[in-house]
């Protein structure tokens, strides 16, 4: 099963955060600027009403002749709600306060005070705030020069006390006086509080809102990225099951598309390559070649069942055996060699190696080792076996012309003439019997001279006892053959020449007076048949050749004496082809014994 591995910044987290986070930078700086664009308006709005509504007193005044006339029309006059009337004279004196900075103050009232100095209150009164407090005399001078003037008289530090005014000159060339208008802030500022508590309010609603939003939106649209990236994991794992799940018609959805179209051709890429691997490794296992595939650094990647068979896979020398072979094929490597033939123990191997190449260089090396011991033991064999067969045949046929050449001469005297011709017909016959022997290997090697019928071993080894009693005898050799039982299915005539192969060469290599012994011994599906000598023995290391053709343990025996070595040949030949076998052991100067194996 696949897992999914959780990431602590997921693409969802990460977009719904952009998100989230865009959304505080953009309401935050939105409500930034709109509280502060909303204070300073409404306190310019203050001001601007509060110059208009100064230009208008001052206006009417002017058009009032004297002072009383004035006096009475400012009692007329009707302020706005929180604004405080002061009239001043040309030399900033306080002629008349109307009105109040409180807005629950007494509207109309007329208060006066003849003689004050406008710049009293601010060195150390501390009555109640007056328009007079922030009027200084600079501002004085502006408003007699002509000019209305607006003062936003706000706290620095968020403590001190504020007053927003405004003045106008009354009349003109000359200035008959000041009129001053004064208003308090807090209201206004109360109302800003409120309302950026409401944009704050409203903001984090918004945000609230807009995370859980923006949270579904980044699990919507991450969803099929999520289940595309499961999908190539699994592709990456060798699963190319399409991914399901996807119906968007958008480029995520034709990205999923692209991904299962490319599954599909990775699953049939795959499948392709795993036929084209079983199919190369299928012929490269049934080489009968050993095939070794090695890297550069000389470690084998790869050998087929020939190649652990030709060091012996199973067997306990196998590391020993591998690194001569890994040896050898690394010096071939070194030197440059292609094609070479070595001899490893008692085995001849012809070797062919090939570089295996890449983009980057030679990666390694591939070999084909071929066990070559049997065909050259067979070409060996079959030089040896013509040379036997013309030495057989040269040295009878020289015998045989010599004599005949001799009396055709005169050379040998007429009275010995018989003699020698008893001689030329045994050697004629010696050929014959060659031949003939010949002739049957021949014809057993071709499987068309076996006729195997039911045959009673008991009767079997009482005529072998018969026949070999007399021979025994005459050799001065003990001959102990058993009682046989049961049936054996063979070719009577051949299963005899095979005794009388055997049983004539251990009579012959059996001193007088030495026993030789005919067993059988009952397995579940064999018959095994033994004859035992007490002779000289086999050589151990003529063993391994005591069946081949024409060979002879004593090579200084006549041929007369020790026969022509095809003997055990035939016996062999018969033997195989009733699909038997025969195993010979000897000890020197203990005797010989052959064992014959039979199926039933």
């Amino acid at each position: 099963m696949i897992r999914r591995k959780h990431h602590p910044w997921s693409i969802s987290m990460k977009l719904w955060l952009a998100i989230t986070l865009l959304i505080l930078v953009v309401l935050g700086g939105l409500g930034f600027t709109l509280t502060w664009l909303f204070g300073d308006f409404y306190l310019q709005q203050k001001l601007n009403s509060l110059r208009s509504e100064a230009t208008e007193i001052s206006a009417q005044l002017a058009s009032v002749p004297n002072w009383s006339a004035r006096l009475a029309l400012l009692e007329s006059l009707k302020l706005t709600s929180g604004t405080q009337l002061v009239l001043l004279d040309t030399q900033g004196n306080l002629v008349v306060m109307a009105g109040s900075i409180n807005p629950q103050g007494t509207q109309g009232s007329i208060e006066w005070y003849p003689k004050s100095l406008i710049g009293g209150a601010l060195n150390g009164w501390s009555g109640d705030l007056r328009p007079t407090d922030f009027f200084t005399q600079g501002n004085l001078e502006q408003v007699l020069s002509g000019q209305t003037i607006s003062i936003k008289a706000l706290p620095i530090n968020g403590g001190a006390q504020a007053m927003l005014l405004a003045a106008t000159p009354v009349g003109s060339n000359p200035v008959k006086g000041v009129v001053l208008l004064g208003s308090s802030p807090i209201p206004l500022q109360e109302s800003i509080a409120t309302f950026r508590r409401l944009i704050l309010y409203a903001s984090l609603i918004a945000v609230f809102l807009a995370t859980v939003v923006s949270l579904i939106f980044a699990q919507h649209v991450t969803r099929p990225l999520g289940l595309m990236q499961r999908g190539a994991t699994r592709m990456a794992k060798g699963d190319f099951l399409p991914i399901q799940g996807v119906t968007s018609k958008d480029e995520i959805g034709e990205l999923a598309e692209s991904l299962n179209s490319m599954g599909e051709s990775l699953k049939n890429h795959m499948a392709w390559l795993s036929q084209e691997k079983n199919l190369l490794q299928g012929i490269v296992e049934s080489i009968s070649d050993a095939v070794i595939m090695l890297s550069i650094d000389g470690s084998i990647l790869y050998a087929n069942d020939s190649a652990k068979a030709l060091w012996q896979e199973n067997e306990a020398e196998v590391e020993e055996r591998k690194t001569q072979i890994v040896s050898i094929l690394q010096a071939m490597a070194e030197k440059g060699n292609q094609e070479d033939l070595v001899t490893l123990d008692i085995q001849v191997l012809q070797i062919v190696m090939a570089p295996m190449a890449e983009n980057e260089g030679i990666r390694g090396h591939v070999a084909v080792l071929r066990d070559v011991t049997a065909s050259l033991r067979a070409e060996k064999s079959r030089r040896e076996f013509l040379a036997s067969v013309t030495h057989e045949l040269r040295t009878p046929l020289h015998l045989i012309q010599g004599y005949l050449e001799a009396i055709e001469d005169g050379v040998i005297p007429i009275d010995q003439h018989e003699e020698y011709i008893d001689l030329v017909i045994e050697e004629s016959k010696r050929l014959a019997r060659l031949v003939q022997n010949l002739q049957e290997i021949n014809w057993l090697e071709r499987g068309q001279v076996i006729q195997p019928i039911e045959i009673d071993l008991e009767d079997f080894l009482q005529d072998i006892d018969q026949r070999f009693q007399g021979r025994a005898q005459e050799l001065g050799v003990n001959l102990e053959i058993c009682q046989g039982s049961g049936q054996l299915v063979a070719d009577p005539d051949q299963l005899l020449q095979v005794f009388i192969n055997l049983l004539d060469n251990a009579l012959r290599h059996t001193p007088p007076g030495k026993t030789v012994r005919v067993c059988m011994k009952e397995e579940p599906n064999e018959i095994c048949l033994v004859i035992q000598d007490e002779g000289e023995g086999i050589p151990k290391e003529a063993l391994p050749y005591i069946f081949d053709r024409f060979f002879r343990v004593n090579k200084a025996r006549s041929r007369k004496d020790g026969g022509m070595g095809l003997g055990l040949a035939i016996v062999r030949q018969i033997v195989e082809a009733h699909g038997g076998n025969v195993r010979v052991e000897s000890d020197m100067g203990k005797g010989t014994t052959f064992l014959i194996f039979l199926p039933k």
